[in-house]
């Protein structure tokens, strides 16, 4: 039987990869649009990027817990890695 922690851990984790693949998929977006010169596009793509990853992160603490929220953690910095790797960056 798992114990109460491991299964809000591990939905943290899953939870938190995909977060973290939207939250840098949308920052690779917004810097292409900034180095464009379109700034006014990538404002506002950056203020739903941040308040999005806020707004998760808040409501796993409250409703979720300490368990969930270190999954969660944990997993968002998983795209974080493959994101440097892809850009021939050592995490």
């Amino acid at each position: 039987m798992p114990s109460a922690t491991l299964i809000p851990a591990t939905v943290g984790v899953l939870v938190g990869a995909a977060v973290g693949t939207v939250f840098f998929h949308a920052l690779a977006v917004a810097a292409r649009l900034t180095l464009a010169g379109r700034v006014r596009r990538a404002l506002p793509l950056h203020a739903l990027r941040l308040g999005g990853v806020v707004a998760v992160f808040t409501l796993t603490t409250i409703h979720a817990g300490v368990p969930a929220l270190l999954g969660l953690l944990a997993g968002f910095q998983i795209p974080r890695g493959a994101a440097m790797r892809r850009l021939g960056k050592a995490p």
